[in-house]
């Protein structure tokens, strides 16, 4: 690629070829307006300079080499293959680069996601939460933001989702979740983190459901759980910058579900939340009971 050759041209010259490269790679979203004499103008360096470096690069002169990486660049934003999850953009990409590279990777995971979704794994998960009277949420990592989400949107239709990120706390709730309705649903891309499968471990020895969202092909935590629901799995633990893959999975399918279970009773989700929603609204505009402050009038109770 002409960028990366740009670089490498950067990284490897000194003096007036090292100060092109700089000048090129900073403005090389406006080459289709820069000719050679304005650069070299803008470097201090005369214009058969400039054609000289567009020659090293493998190019007849400036005019083939601006051709060249204004055509890479039409290419960069509009299509993009195979984007690495692990990383998903090149030391250098501009803005306008990394923008369409990221929306291709989030289109990518989501088609992955879907791809591993089967009839009999999203029915029983859904038949799962839809039936317990409180669903418990574990994680030891940054999927807990996505299940916060999950909770909102579950509390407007009356569910009761509770997260809980101490692996400690979570142990107890497991301990004691046999005795009523309890589902724990627990997040956990490797599926091997040893201290949640031991609260997935205590949660099946107190006989409740258990639910995961993991990595597909194989693991601990998919072998205990009743139902498993696959993450995108072309993540590296160990060289991803972002955890791409298992966030958007996450959400995706945390979504997918309580659309499921929204759908189950619709019209009756559908109006309670409309009602609540109205009444809250209403209830902003109701007097605040009142307060004495010292020795002084009632004042208002605020939130």
């Amino acid at each position: 690629m002409v960028l990366r050759e740009l670089m490498h041209m950067r990284a490897s010259s000194d003096g007036a070829e090292r100060a092109i490269a700089d000048y090129l790679i900073a403005h090389r979203s406006q080459l289709g307006v820069l000719s050679a004499r304005g650069i070299a103008a803008e470097v201090h360096v005369a214009p058969s300079t400039v054609v000289r470096f567009c020659q090293r690069l493998g190019f007849d002169g400036y005019a083939s080499f601006r051709a060249a990486v204004q055509a890479e660049l039409s290419y960069l934003i509009s299509h993009f293959d195979e984007i690495d999850p692990n990383y998903p953009f090149d030391f250098g990409d501009q803005r306008l680069v990394i923008a369409p590279k990221i929306g291709f990777l989030y289109c990518e995971i989501v088609d992955d996601t879907l791809g591993l979704i089967d009839d009999d794994s999203i029915d029983r998960a859904v038949g799962i939460l839809g039936d317990a009277a409180e669903i418990l949420v574990c994680s030891t990592g940054v999927e807990l933001e996505f299940a916060q989400g999950f909770k909102n949107k579950m509390l407007k239709i009356g569910c009761v989702v509770t997260i809980e990120p101490r692996v400690s706390s979570a142990f107890f709730w497991a301990s004691h979740a046999g005795s009523g309705d309890v589902c724990v649903v627990f997040l956990s891309y490797s599926g091997e983190s040893e201290r949640l499968l031991r609260v997935a471990r205590r949660a099946r020895e107190s006989r409740a459901p258990v639910v995961a969202i993991t990595s597909f092909g194989g693991n601990s935590l998919s072998e205990i759980a009743d139902v498993a629901l696959y993450a995108s799995s072309r993540e590296r633990l160990e060289r991803n910058i972002g955890h791409f893959a298992m966030n958007i999975s996450t959400a995706l399918l945390l979504d997918i579900v309580y659309a499921c279970i929204f759908n189950q009773d619709h019209f009756v989700n559908y109006q309670s939340r409309v009602e609540t929603a109205l009444a809250y609204e209403a209830s902003k505009g109701a007097a605040s009971p009142a307060r004495p402050v010292g020795n002084g009038p009632l004042l208002p109770i605020e939130d």
